[in-house]
């Protein structure tokens, strides 16, 4: 039997502080007026709150649901009284598919919901933590249940744990409700097809929102079949929409960074499983009001099974 000593210990509880520094969440201070004033200018200001104006929300009678979207291996705090999930709570199961990474279907939301105690009535507010993307997913996918209210938190769980605000004391226990999506709609999902027909037609642009070294082939993330990205697409990471405080760039500066890009354009986003296009095409809709913006859900996940596994000559690609 083996044993572990007590340097052993001291050493692994030295080494947490360390480890939660480097994957944890990094507290971020926001000037709440700025901040406000830059959500008013957005196309759709509705869709996005402030870490004081979720508080105040939260301390009322409104009884908002709030979702964070937080990796459980980071061992992140909570905001007090949310809800937490992971990716896997909202992808399809494993058999539906030949690939991973895929949404979950209107039933399966509708089950979640329900069990945090939503109606249609709700206000839903989504997190995330330093890099925000899944938030941006989960909200994708909330608001194509036709759901009306649904928020995310501008700078998440940094700007929350900034603000010195309550965390700890998450998934609490709620009555169970029978959540029924008020109108499920597909109108913002690009599905395979649609990206085929997108390579050809000048009316369309296809964003591949990854990472440099993903879109130039050098990178292959777990779950992908090969390298590459859609032959003709254009590249901008989706990260470039955030300040150094995790916070979004005012719609002025994202004008400039999207503007002659999508000027006159349809637009198909896409990442590695729909995850950071999700945000971009929040970005997108809600802060620049784009009206032809589609997330690709199955993403380079699919596109790269179709020409690496499936063989499948609709699906062509440059860096492989």
């Amino acid at each position: 039997m083996k044993y572990i000593t007590v340097g052993a210990v001291c050493l692994i509880a030295a080494a947490f502080p360390i480890y939660r520094n480097s994957v944890g969440v990094r507290p971020v201070a926001v000037d709440g007026y700025e901040q406000s004033a830059k959500i008013a200018e957005y196309h759709n200001p509705d869709a996005f709150i402030t870490s004081a104006q979720l508080q105040q929300l939260m301390e009322s009678d409104q009884a908002p649901v709030v979702i964070g979207t937080l990796n459980p291996m980071k061992l992140d705090p909570v905001i007090d009284g949310s809800f937490t999930v992971w990716r896997s709570d909202y992808s399809t199961t494993d058999d539906v598919y030949p690939f991973d990474g895929m949404r979950s279907d209107q039933q399966a939301m509708e089950a979640m919901l329900s069990s945090f105690g939503a109606t249609p009535e709700s206000t839903i507010v989504v997190y995330a933590a330093n890099d925000h993307h899944d938030a941006g997913r989960l909200y994708w996918q909330i608001k194509m249940l036709g759901h009306e209210d649904v928020r995310i938190l501008d700078g998440g769980l940094n700007a929350w744990v900034g603000a010195d605000l309550p965390t700890g004391n998450g998934n609490p226990d709620v009555a169970e409700t029978s959540y029924q999506a008020p109108a499920y709609s597909e109108e913002e999902l690009a599905t395979y097809d649609m990206v085929v027909q997108a390579t050809n037609d000048s009316d369309w642009v296809i964003l591949d929102t990854r990472s440099l070294a993903e879109h130039d082939g050098a990178v292959t993330e777990s779950g992908a079949f090969g390298p590459g990205t859609i032959d003709g697409s254009e590249f901008l990471e989706w990260n470039r929409v955030l300040n150094k405080d995790t916070t979004l760039k005012t719609r002025e500066e994202l004008q400039m960074l999207y503007g002659d890009l999508i000027k006159g354009k349809k637009v198909i986003a896409y990442c590695q499983s729909g995850v950071r296009s999700a945000h971009t095409t929040l970005v997108l809709k809600e802060i620049l009001g784009a009206e032809a913006v589609y997330n690709y859900d199955g993403s380079w996940i699919e596109w790269s099974h179709a020409h690496y596994k499936s063989k499948n000559p609709t699906a062509t690609i440059i860096n492989g």
